[in-house]
């Protein structure tokens, strides 16, 4: 019961447009193209996302998310080892992160600790495993960038550049911690220690 009050209490205050400033903190829509392969790179304006917060469940027209009505609470930055809980990584993503998945079967394990790195360098990365073919997707709220050659291309820092706290966001600036999530494998304790309920997915 108490993790349902706390997360009660986060709705309120998310609702509110009282999130904490993070101390450290127009382009043509494209979809899946005709042959069911998601193209390169997906842009969706920003005022044609939902903002909402939702109650469970909540589906999302892009996978990985790039936005929409999503959970109350975010999903605190960091590197994971394991999936995340979408709605709540989408919320993190209006905040102004950028959402890097990857697939560790197509990762060695030095990659692996260079994406750890940059989300320790970086408060506002959001890194998780997802189950995509690709070895690399980044996200951010509205924009999608597939056919990532490896962590070292140049296309990883220039969206990262581009698109974190992106101003025309609802709540960019928002911080990314605080929330839900405990790097690297606990994506469910909040803040004082209760946890988010299993309906959340």
């Amino acid at each position: 019961m108490r993790s349902f009050v706390l997360l009660a209490a986060i709705v309120l205050v998310a609702c509110s447009g009282s999130d904490d400033p993070d101390p450290d903190a127009g382009a043509s829509t494209s979809t899946i193209a005709s042959d069911g392969v998601a193209p390169p790179f997906v842009s969706v304006p920003v005022s044609e996302l939902g903002a909402d917060h939702v109650d469970p469940p909540v589906s999302f027209d892009q996978s990985p998310s790039i936005g929409g009505d999503h959970y109350p609470f975010w999903q605190n930055c960091g590197f994971y080892e394991v999936e995340l809980i979408e709605g709540a990584a989408t919320h993190t993503m209006e905040h102004g992160a950028v959402w890097i998945t990857y697939n560790p079967d197509k990762l060695s394990e030095s990659e692996l600790s260079t994406l750890a790195g940059m989300a320790m360098d970086n408060g506002k990365l959001l890194i998780s495993p997802y189950p995509h073919d690709e070895a690399l997707v980044l996200s951010g709220w509205g924009v999608q960038q597939r056919g990532i050659a490896s962590i070292g291309s140049p296309e990883v820092d220039a969206f990262i550049e581009q698109w974190i706290d992106n101003p025309e966001l609802p709540e960019a600036g928002v911080r990314c911690t605080g929330a839900a999530g405990i790097p690297p494998d606990d994506v469910r304790t909040l803040a004082d220690g209760a946890r988010v309920p299993d309906a959340y997915q």
